[in-house]
């Protein structure tokens, strides 16, 4: 049966708690809120996005006030804050400087480090892109001495590592369309001022969406704006434009009868991995706005892709589906022998923290990525001796291996470290803490087998772990569509498409799928998704001039379909014919997604 949730995210205690600017780690098998307030940075823990506990305070001076929009990374060991605060008894929030404090625990115990800058600089949002670290950030002297168009902008820089700016700036996001003004005339000279902030980003295959607040977050119509780019090696090598463009107003969240002041965001995965989540802040329409008091609360809604447009359709206040959960969780077990696991499948994403207990011997363990018997295995193996984290085939008793990575000197292997692994088929992308990554390709195996853990006389924690069963594609990769489906003649190059102009997907049984994701370029101006099953006939889409997205839900007996952002509902009840087939008339498949039970 679905979970269902209503926003704002309540907590255990049954209080009501205000968290503006939350921002989301995920550590361990769990997500840590840091928040806004007067007096420290608050963080919340939750297991779902659903339910949460307050903690208290993550960090508090002396003698300093109102800490803005905290963010966390987490590396080898040590959690590091980026956050802004002013000097008790300064009125003048333009005091508000980046800052760094560390801790070794992700609740409690942060202490300053650093100031970067002495200048206003707030809103910080890290990221790990291909093994680097980058920093989006909001300052007000880039833009600030313009004639027109003057504000707070969005600006990227690379980490030498995560207590050091590269010192090379460069803009992300600035200023643009009047609903980003956050005071007219602000300084009496003529001059209105804007407002970009609160950086936030989502990826999904060759696209990265860069989401920012605009206008002031102490006003009704505070929203959050997307602006994309094609994703390069570097990340500052990329050039994100305003959705749908430079001069056109589209919100991806913006107020409503329920909640107004909706604003400043991160994204999280579900549990299951397959769903991206916003959780920003709002406040209750409903109640009179105090400028005095702290009203902004909580609240998360799922993001859907539709070519180079996000979708939201909150802010939602109704009750409603909450975030997916995998199909396999284990949580904090101590491992000192073989574990399986049980069945991985053809395909699946997964995901564990773990760590070892010290030892002048080292740390080695493998996990089996796909076991038979120990004739017929493959296996991802981690040896802190030789510094390295490899992959392994056995088939027939013959041992190969196939890929390989160095790790960083630096790897402290006695603390938590997220291992991420994608199976398609008999490919594999295995990746080590957003830094070390393998991609490898096994042998064409008839079945799948188990997945487990194996340590080699070495006594390791286990976190957390998470499975679900899914596969995402893409270009060369949609090779993998014909295993999923019956499909009439084709050619795969940077798309799947028909010569003809037609192609038909059919499926004749039930194999547990719950949602599947296409997404469509056109190649005609002609073009069409009609979707069949039994006697019933749905069209999909028709005519479409952008590229764009189907979403195809079979739950808790219900069929029904996200089709260029408009939901399309079947009977009430999912038919009990198990064949279906999509018709593509005019347009080519560039991505496909599914998840199952």
């Amino acid at each position: 049966m679905e979970i269902k949730y209503c926003n704002p995210v309540k907590f255990t205690d049954g209080k009501r708690h205000t968290n503006p600017d939350p921002y989301i780690l995920q550590w361990c098998g769990k997500y840590y809120c840091y928040a806004t307030d007067e007096y420290g940075v608050k963080v919340s823990v939750s297991e779902d996005l659903v339910a949460w506990e307050y903690k208290g305070y993550a960090l508090k001076e002396d003698e300093y006030r109102d800490y803005w929009a905290p963010s966390v990374l987490y590396e080898n060991g040590i959690f590091y804050m980026y956050y802004s605060n002013v000097p008790t008894g300064v009125e003048d929030c333009h005091q508000e400087w980046l800052k760094l404090a560390v801790s070794a625990d992700p609740i409690s115990g942060f202490e300053w480090k650093k100031t970067f800058f002495n200048k206003f600089s707030i809103d910080s949002h890290p990221v790990l892109w291909n093994g680097e670290m980058y920093m989006f950030y909001s300052v007000n002297d880039w833009n600030g001495t313009e004639e027109k168009r003057s504000g707070t902008s969005i600006l990227i820089d690379c980490m030498d590592d995560p207590e050091n700016f590269a010192g090379e700036p460069k803009e992300a996001v600035l200023p643009g369309i009047p609903q980003e003004i956050y005071e007219k005339n602000r300084f009496g000279d003529g001059r209105d001022w804007y407002t970009i902030e609160g950086a936030a980003h989502v990826v999904r295959g060759r696209r990265f969406w860069l989401m920012y607040s605009a206008n002031a977050y102490v006003n009704t119509d505070y929203f959050v704006g997307t602006a994309i780019a094609r994703c390069e090696e570097r990340l500052t090598d990329m050039i994100w434009k305003k959705y749908p463009s430079e001069y056109e107003w589209q919100p991806l969240l913006r107020k409503n009868a329920e909640v107004e002041g909706t604003g400043h965001n991160t994204v999280a995965k579900s549990p299951d991995m397959t769903e991206e989540w916003i959780v920003y802040h709002g406040r209750n329409a409903c109640e009179e706005l105090d400028p005095l008091r702290e009203q902004r609360e909580m609240r998360i809604d799922q993001l859907f892709f539709n070519g180079d447009e996000l979708l939201c359709f909150g802010p939602g206040a109704e009750e409603t589906p909450a975030p997916a959960m995998p199909a396999e969780i284990i949580r904090e077990c101590e491992i000192t022998d073989i574990e399986l696991f049980g069945p991985g499948g053809s395909c699946y994403q997964a995901e564990m923290w773990i760590s070892a207990e010290p030892f002048h011997t080292g740390c080695r363990w493998g996990f089996y990525l796909d076991y038979k018997d120990e004739k017929n295995k493959v296996e991802f193996e981690f040896h802190s001796g030789r510094q390295e984290i490899t992959v392994e085939e056995v088939s027939g008793g013959i041992r190969r291996r196939i890929a390989g990575e160095k790790i960083r000197r630096s790897f402290d292997y006695t603390v938590p470290h997220v291992v991420q692994i994608s199976k398609k088929f008999e490919t594999y992308e295995i990746i080590l803490d957003g830094r070390e990554k393998i991609h490898c390709a096994a042998e064409k195996r008839s079945r799948a087998g188990k997945i487990g853990i194996r340590p080699y006389f070495t006594k390791l924690t286990l976190h957390s772990f998470s499975l679900t069963h899914t596969v995402f594609v893409e270009q060369k990769e949609l090779k993998y569509l014909g295993r999923i489906y019956d499909m009439s003649p084709c050619r795969l190059g940077n798309m799947l498409c028909s010569e003809s102009g037609s192609l038909t997907l059919a499926k004749d049984q039930p194999d547990g799928l719950q949602k599947e994701v296409f997404t469509f370029h056109i190649l005609n101006r002609m073009n069409k998704v009609v979707f069949r099953r039994g006697s019933r006939t749905v069209l999909l889409a028709e005519n479409r001039q952008k590229t764009f997205s189907v979403y195809h839900f079979m739950k808790d007996g219900k069929e029904y379909f996200l089709a260029d952002g408009q939901w399309v509902r079947m009977e009430d009840t999912l038919p009990k014919e198990p064949e279906y087939r999509f018709e593509i008339d005019g347009l080519g498949i560039t991505e496909y997604q599914n998840a199952k039970k």
